[in-house]
């Protein structure tokens, strides 16, 4: 008897998997680590937007997960894009909280990734200030919803234009995913 388990991969560009040299993202490298870790078939749902914000991932976010409603762990990763909008802090804590939500409906564990430092790039420049704050209100909104975080700094040093990974890169935030799910797993 082959056991299956589906993870809902939810967000940007990061998530996508953009720039990757072969192709692939940190949820075709997550599934991979998850089923090599517990002996059971892992897959990780890709629905990750290029060029997206916290507000258009909130605009797919019911249906989204309704479409992946087998999925047991949603694993969150948004806020880039925001900095280049120059989106309100109270904006994308909301546009998270109301997400959040609804995964919750669905009866899905949380999981939020912080978001790592950008590289120096034109485009984000203006409001990298953003990130701190950003990740403040993660932070903030975990205590108050009681949902994990993963902590994913360190990795920049695999950005391949300040922003995106090198699958190397990806490989890495995917062993950082792993490591909380299976965390979680030794706890229940």
């Amino acid at each position: 008897m082959v056991v299956w388990n589906e993870v809902l991969c939810l967000g940007d560009s990061i998530t996508y998997g953009a720039r990757d040299e072969y192709g692939r993202s940190y949820p075709a490298e997550l599934g991979k680590i998850l089923t090599e870790e517990t002996k059971e078939f892992y897959f990780c749902h890709n629905c990750g937007v290029n060029a997206e914000t916290s507000s258009d991932v909130l605009k797919r976010t019911w249906n989204t997960i309704k479409s992946h409603s087998n999925s047991k762990i949603i694993l969150l990763m948004v806020g880039t894009n925001d900095t280049q909008a120059g989106i309100p802090t109270e904006i994308y804590e909301d546009n998270l909280r109301q997400i959040i939500s609804v995964a919750r409906v669905f009866g899905m564990h949380v999981i939020v990734g912080f978001l790592p430092q950008l590289g120096f790039t034109p485009l984000y420049l203006k409001n990298n200030h953003l990130i701190d704050e950003y990740n403040s209100s993660i932070l903030k909104l975990s205590k108050s919803l009681n949902f994990d975080t993963c902590d994913f700094s360190g990795t920049e040093e695999f950005y391949v234009d300040n922003v995106h990974y090198t699958n190397k890169g990806y490989k890495e935030v995917a062993k950082l995913w792993a490591d909380k799910i299976l965390s979680l797993q030794k706890i229940n």
